[in-house]
């Protein structure tokens, strides 16, 4: 599929071509796994592991090596950063959603992200359960690839400013009082959760939400490829004090250091002061 965002004029055409090719590859490789079955395992902070976990790793590591052999590679599974020449630095999650996908539940899916010289480039999310594929690149635009539709969808969140209107999503991991708490203080209606957190980015591109809290700091690689797709399609994403969220790639700084707030920027700033209020940070 072909479409405005992936014409090779465009802002970083080939690293998105390629960054789409892999993540579909290696939701295959996922959805291949989960018909044939699975265990899962802890690893040692306690998160959930799957060996399609690790075959979608391997597979992304392999072609983004062979593809961009400058650049620098960052994964959750290894957490093992691979220098680079370039500058540049490829951040992926391999499965994001874990939790779900081994409880047989939507909200899991691939995420590759490219920062260049700390700055957020590129992002490619796809939820392989779906076929749907969110792409953006700086500059360019964020898009939508699904069987829905013929061609790539612009993709755009919605203007809504009327608190009552705008729904919030969250992790299903939240609790159910403090979740509660965050839509009756803020005064916003209920989208549901999902574990993804481009899953959850994926509410608000496709204006099925306009708010998403994650009450709960998040790795560098959850983040990133969510974060431009977001951005690109008119979105905002910050800490709860409003600090953009930084991609220090060392691993002091591959935790963001609190909880953050997306939304679709209309009225971004109170939401992060009430959310602050809200959660006691």
């Amino acid at each position: 599929m072909t479409g405005p965002a992936a014409d090779e004029d465009a802002p970083l055409a080939r690293e998105v071509a390629v960054a789409t090719r892999l993540a579909r590859a290696a939701g295959a490789a996922i959805e291949r796994i989960r018909q044939e079955g699975f265990q899962a395992h802890r690893k040692a902070d306690r998160s959930l592991v799957t060996r399609a976990d690790l075959a979608a790793e391997a597979l992304l590591r392999e072609g983004l090596s062979e593809a961009f052999p400058d650049d620098g590679l960052l994964s959750e599974e290894t957490a093992g950063l691979v220098a680079s020449a370039s500058g540049r630095t490829w951040v992926v999650d391999p499965l994001d959603g874990t939790h779900a996908y081994v409880h047989g539940q939507a909200g899991y899916a691939v995420q590759v992200g490219l920062v260049d010289r700390g700055e957020p480039v590129l992002g490619v999310v796809y939820e392989p359960l779906f076929s749907r594929l969110y792409r953006a690149s700086r500059g360019a635009g964020a898009w939508l690839e699904s069987p829905d539709d013929d061609a790539p969808v612009p993709l755009h969140v919605s203007e809504r400013r009327e608190r009552a209107r705008m729904p919030l999503v969250t992790s299903t991991s939240m609790d159910a009082d403090e979740r509660a708490a965050l839509i009756r203080g803020l005064g916003l209606a209920d989208a549901g959760g999902s574990r993804s957190v481009g899953c959850k980015v994926g509410y608000l591109v496709r204006q099925q939400a306009d708010v998403y809290v994650s009450e709960h700091p998040v790795h560098l690689w959850d983040s990133l490829a969510p974060l431009v797709v977001l951005l690109e399609a008119g979105g905002a994403m910050s800490l709860a004090d409003g600090t953009p969220l930084a991609y220090d790639l060392s691993p002091e700084g591959r935790l963001h250091p609190g909880p953050f707030v997306a939304s679709n920027g209309t009225d971004h700033e109170a939401l992060c002061d009430e959310v602050r209020t809200l959660l006691r940070w």
